[in-house]
């Protein structure tokens, strides 16, 4: 009786943590107006970042890591979900379903709005790469 109670609350615990996992590494649904908060280029590690803001206050940072202008195919696609709980960067595989999503994300502030330059070739890079 006590084995099946502790494996019981394994599970709850392990099925706990990959909810949490999941929560920190997924894209989130920022709620309309989405602003652009922050941009910055790191030049020494050739990075583009944004920090998005939904309407409701949630924040999104996503960012490009390499040569966006040369090399374009090889740069690496990251993002911090939730920097306030946990400031997680989440490096999301390429052509992967994560990249997609923020493809999608990046896509609707595009035709809705006009962007920011950082926005775009954020955009471009994931729209051309998938």
């Amino acid at each position: 009786m006590i084995k099946s109670f502790a494996l019981a609350a394994l599970i709850a615990v392990l099925l706990g943590f990959l909810g949490f996992q999941y929560y920190i590494t997924s894209v989130p649904d920022l709620a309309e107006p989405i602003t652009v908060e922050e941009t910055r280029f790191i030049e020494q590690d050739q990075s583009l970042l944004l920090t998005l803001r939904g309407g409701e206050g949630r924040q999104f940072t996503v960012g490009l890591r390499g040569d966006i202008a040369n090399d374009p195919e090889q740069t690496a696609l990251f993002f911090i979900s939730n920097p306030d709980l946990v400031p997680y960067v989440y490096w999301p595989g390429l052509r992967s379903n994560d990249e997609k999503r923020v493809l999608e994300l990046l896509e609707d502030m595009v035709e809705k709005q006009k962007q920011e330059e950082a926005v775009r070739q954020i955009y471009e890079v994931l729209k051309n790469r998938n």
